[in-house]
């Protein structure tokens, strides 16, 4: 019996509809499932270098970037916060993306909509899923209308993007051990003009911590979080009041602003979660439907689509046939750990940004001011909110760019000046030649780029580098060093992934 799809991604969020644009992207016949009828609003409003930097690889960051500058003059912001402390300078991270873009989840959801379409994925709105069954060679989703209408879709293997109450999770049976939220905050976007000295600013006090910043264009909405001392201990139920927004701006911000009504607002709180897995059978699990924690520093959308790009070129080469489906098993090796380290970052950062004592808020200036500013603890942090504090498992040896992103360069080829970013746009490997030799022309496929050319200008983290195999997600997988590379090792390093 025929399937309906290879892959069925339930939920189009940004973690669902970047899963699919990979897979579309590899020519996989990809069905994405989504409740919603409607976008969703605009809760994440920060992509970090990390990630800008995936989307350079497929060619996408210019045109989120452009989309940004449509809704605020200038979207890039060279520092960042940990803890609620401020600066984390992007600088320190040596990225072609020295800032932070702001841009909300809504539009950043329009624009991988758009990829995904156009790349051929096929989305259906308005469907809750109720069943799920897998067997040895197929997954069944079952799934509702807004009528009341079961329909059903099978395929080869289905991914769940749909969040932290995620059917996909419960019907898989995967456990979702943690807590649930000892306190609760508010995001609330207020309509008030952003002329005034509190546009962009951070306070922490004895009432309280806030954030605030422009979230429009024209500056006539005001994004703001808080977590109020007093109001943390609100049921996360309780609706979000335009008094309760305004008490809290005096408290905390010390400002007295009028305003009757919000533009939207919700609570959050600490609740904190992680799937035991991240793979049933055929069933894979990614972004918040893996896990849920605090909204620390506002990276968690970051890694819901770092999971998506780790997933999804994997997904794609099995599913055609050209690679094992032991290389499924990498994702669960992976991203785990990276899960794990994010939520010990998100438990450190909870326990020194609400301590609002004399004692934690004296801790909090001295660290700021003797601590922070340390280069080698700024870029450390830095590495942290990005998800890039351990390497990744490569293959043997210990050059240090192994199972770290490739940094960005530019080679002088023979057809002339062409970056590392560019090469990786048809999400195949990268197989390098640095010497400009073309000594490894023979090992061109239709899996892998192989590209021959010098490192234009010194880039030290090249240095002595003669060959290198850089997977789709622009992680380096094997380095050579030796005058004497041979093709066989480079084929090797590919065999690690792809079937002979």
């Amino acid at each position: 019996m025929s399937k309906d799809a290879q892959v069925i991604v339930v939920g189009a969020g940004p973690a669902g509809l970047t899963l699919a644009t990979e897979l579309a992207l590899a020519g996989c016949d990809v069905l994405v499932i989504e409740r919603r009828e409607e976008g969703v609003q605009s809760r994440a409003g920060t992509v970090l270098p990390r990630v800008l930097e995936l989307l350079d690889y497929r060619g996408l960051a210019q045109k989120f970037i452009a989309r940004a500058r449509q809704i605020r003059d200038n979207p890039l912001i060279p520092f960042h916060i940990w803890a609620g402390l401020q600066p984390i300078h992007w600088s320190n991270l040596r990225s072609a993306f020295g800032y932070r873009l702001v841009l909300q989840q809504n539009v950043t959801e329009e624009l991988l909509m758009e990829r995904a379409q156009g790349l051929g994925a096929r989305i259906i709105r308005g469907r809750t899923v109720v069943g799920l069954d897998q067997n040895a060679s197929q997954v069944t989703v079952n799934a509702e209308t807004p009528d009341g209408v079961r329909e059903s879709y099978t395929a080869d293997y289905v991914v769940g993007a749909d969040g932290g109450r995620s059917a996909v999770r419960k019907l898989a049976e995967i456990p979702f051990p943690g807590h649930d939220g000892t306190f609760t905050g508010i995001i609330a976007d207020v309509p008030v003009n952003m002329h005034w000295e509190h546009g962009r600013a951070m306070v922490d006090n004895e009432k309280g911590w806030a954030a605030s910043f422009p979230f429009s264009d024209g500056g006539e909405i005001t994004r703001f979080n808080f977590v109020h001392a007093d109001r943390r201990f609100a049921d996360k139920s309780e609706p979000v009041t335009a008094a309760e927004v305004r008490q809290c701006l005096k408290d905390i911000f010390q400002l007295d602003i009028e305003f009757d009504e919000l533009v939207w607002a919700s609570r959050f709180t600490d609740a904190m979660r992680l799937a035991d897995s991240l793979r049933s059978g055929r069933v894979f699990l990614v972004g918040e439907s893996a896990r849920i924690h605090y909204p620390a520093s506002g990276v968690g959308m970051n890694f819901c689509i770092q999971d998506a790009f780790n997933l999804g070129w994997k997904l794609a080469l099995v599913v055609q046939g050209r690679a094992s489906d032991r290389i499924l098993d990498s994702y669960q090796s992976e991203r785990m750990p990276v899960a794990v380290d994010l939520l010990e970052s998100v438990r450190a950062q909870c326990a020194v940004q609400f301590d609002f004592s004399s004692e934690g808020i004296a801790f909090k200036r001295m660290f700021s001011r003797e601590i922070l500013p340390l280069p080698e603890v700024n870029r450390a942090i830095g590495l942290q909110l990005n998800g890039l504090t351990n390497p990744y498992p490569a293959a043997s040896g210990n050059h240090p760019l192994l199972g770290r992103p490739v940094p960005e360069a530019t080679l002088q080829t023979r057809d002339g000046l062409v970056r590392i970013a560019e090469l990786l746009a048809s999400g195949r490997f990268l197989l390098l030649d640095m010497t400009g030799d073309e000594a490894f022309s023979e090992l061109a496929s239709d899996a892998v780029v192989v590209t021959s050319g010098v490192v234009s200008g010194a880039r030290a983290e090249f240095s002595g580098v003669r060959a290198i195999l850089v997977r789709p997600d622009g992680y380096v997988h094997w380095v050579s060093t030796d005058a004497s590379s041979s093709i066989a090792e480079a084929e090797g390093a590919i065999l690690d992934w792809l079937i002979a």
